[in-house]
């Protein structure tokens, strides 16, 4: 029986320049790759590199926008407020409509794809909920325009203001391949078993994080924002690496052997939109040992 490939995109903001470079190299050790790819899954910056790639655009042009000139557009006229998004999303939305058109609908990419994102006003029950923009499932989202599903997965709170009610993926998934595993064997497991579904995930660097000092009585304000500390905001970094450990576990204990994740040691600390820090990004990611990687890749994923 044909195996189902995922490849995966973690959320990190600028951080993403990681992820990116990672796949570089995996592509020029195997060009068709990407070819054989049967689902593209991405949260936050993920969800750009995911939706890029499944509309075809070359790994290449996709670093090209993980600059340093680029990303000072998107993390520009930075606010200090207590009451307001420390960014707009103009600009992130304006470099989105160089590549996709405002009426380019997820099913309209050449590949299949899934985007989490998180509604924090439902209509439907009034309550919030995940919401997972995919193409291949039919439950409506596929009808959702691309750019509406990456600036919706990438309202990361108290960075951007929430995007047509949503709010960044990461809150929930920022790794996305335990979800995208339970949508794929939702979707075809009449043709699949997880024994025949297998998952590349890449991160954005597994970085030393940790809340220093007297904490011991924090309260609302130290916890979700502490301008005086090097973690802005200390519950949303807890969230959202709390999750991706999660999800490797159960990707671990379902798929064994065929679940393999990357996600090279970061020395520092480095924020989301922290753009300066992108070349040393971008070289941890071409020194980082993937002979291991390449073993999965071969013997396995590619089987």
């Amino acid at each position: 029986m044909r195996s189902f490939k995922i490849l995966t995109f973690d959320g990190g903001g600028i951080r993403g320049a990681l992820s990116i470079e990672i796949l570089h190299r995996i592509v020029l050790k195997y060009p068709d790759l990407l070819k054989k790819v049967d689902l593209l899954s991405g949260t936050s910056t993920g969800s750009i590199i995911a939706s890029l790639l499944a509309k075809g655009v070359s790994v290449d042009e996709i670093r090209n926008l993980y600059n340093i000139t680029t990303t000072r557009k998107i993390f520009s006229n930075a606010k200090i407020n207590l009451f307001k998004a420390k960014y707009k999303s103009i600009n992130l939305n304006n470099i989105l409509s160089n590549y996709f058109e405002n009426d380019m609908k997820l099913k309209d990419l050449k590949q299949k794809i899934l985007i989490p994102s998180f509604n924090i006003n439902s209509t439907d029950d009034f309550t919030w909920e995940p919401v997972f923009f995919n193409n291949f499932i039919k439950d409506g989202t596929e009808n959702i325009s691309v750019k509406d599903a990456i600036l919706s997965s990438s309202a990361a709170p108290a960075y951007f203001p929430s995007y047509k009610q949503y709010i960044d993926g990461g809150v929930v998934a920022n790794s996305p391949s335990a979800v995208s595993l339970l949508f794929v064997y939702k979707a075809y497991k009449k043709d699949y078993s997880l024994n025949n579904i297998k998952i590349l995930s890449i991160g954005t660097g597994n970085i030393p994080e940790k809340i220093n000092g007297k904490n011991k009585n924090w309260g609302l304000f130290q916890w979700a924002f502490n301008p005086f500390n090097k973690m802005k905001s200390p519950i949303l970094s807890l969230l959202m690496d709390g999750m991706e450990d999660l999800n490797n576990m159960y990707c671990k204990e379902l798929l064994k052997s065929n679940y393999f994740r990357i996600n090279p040691k970061i020395p520092k600390f480095i924020d989301l939109d922290e753009y300066k820090y992108i070349p040393y990004l971008k070289s941890i990611a071409n020194s980082y040992d993937l002979s291991k990687a390449y073993n999965y890749i071969e013997k396995v994923y590619l089987k």
